[in-house]
């Protein structure tokens, strides 16, 4: 929104796109890669630590909601700096009232 209301410029775009490739490549391919091994693994078959991680996923209410909560890293919204929004307000403002 920032960039569309001409109170940041394009390099926020670009920060904002370097963050969610590093959050792609460092976090959610790698989960997504991992999820698929389990997924399409045959159950008769399962290593222990697949047995394991099972276990807690069924018995385990506090892996549960660290699983949960592990999901929270995917976001970057807070990551990206934020336009100086006094600054941009007051110049408006100041048009506004033709200061």
């Amino acid at each position: 929104m920032a960039v569309l209301q001409g109170l940041a410029d394009d390099s926020l775009l670009q920060k904002y796109a370097d963050l969610r490739r590093k959050v792609f490549l460092e976090i959610s391919n790698p989960r997504s890669i991992e999820a698929k091994r389990k997924a399409q693994s045959d159950p008769e078959n399962l290593s222990d630590e697949d047995k394991e991680f099972y276990r807690k996923m069924n018995e385990d209410d506090e892996f549960q909601i660290e699983g949960m909560k592990s999901s929270m890293m995917l976001q970057t919204l807070l990551d990206i700096p934020q336009p100086n929004l006094e600054k941009a307000s007051k110049d408006v403002n100041g048009e506004i009232a033709g200061m």
